[in-house]
């Protein structure tokens, strides 16, 4: 799984392509936003398995969806594949803000020591814990990958037996 997200970040053309050729409008996403009444909050994005073919399209369509739902994108306006001036945005610009070069870790993570975390960070933005049960049924038999590592933010990929997920946690002011 690690060596196919790395390809990504080392071919950035290829990751724009991929992006460019994902249509959010024929996919189904489950998206959860949780935040605490401070400055903490967690986000995730689940997608089925099954509406990919392989783990780097899956990838660049979790991508796709963060970025349209944090830009406040309506997919109705998503630009054709082939769109040079998008494929040149994507390449140039919008993998490098939500991915900073800076903070790319692409490390496995212990799969127990995700779900503690899980756990941890879902109950510190106070969602209930019947809640984060029905989340943790997703999460059989997971790979983890931490794509992103902060002091103040960290933004996790996975896959499970049935879903694609992206877990992103960080303090937000």
């Amino acid at each position: 799984m690690n060596k196919e997200i790395q390809k990504l970040f080392d071919d950035l053309n290829l990751f724009a392509r991929q992006i460019a050729k994902v249509r959010l409008s024929n996919l189904s996403f489950d998206v959860y936003e949780f935040k605490d009444k401070y400055v903490k909050q967690v986000d995730l994005i689940f997608a089925r398995k099954n509406q990919f073919d392989t783990i780097q399209e899956a990838f660049s369509a979790l991508f796709k969806k963060e970025l349209f739902d944090g830009e406040e994108w309506d997919i109705i306006d998503e630009p054709d594949p082939s769109d040079k001036q998008w494929l040149t945005a994507l390449k140039d610009f919008w993998i490098n803000a939500y991915y900073s070069r800076a903070c790319n870790s692409l490390e496995l993570l212990n799969k127990n020591d995700f779900i503690s975390r899980f756990k941890r960070d879902l109950a510190d933005v106070n969602v209930p814990e019947q809640v984060i049960k029905e989340l943790l049924i997703r999460l059989n038999h997971i790979e983890t990958i931490q794509v992103q590592k902060g002091y103040v933010y960290d933004y996790i990929f996975g896959q499970s037996d049935s879903h694609y997920f992206l877990f992103e946690w960080g303090i937000y002011d």
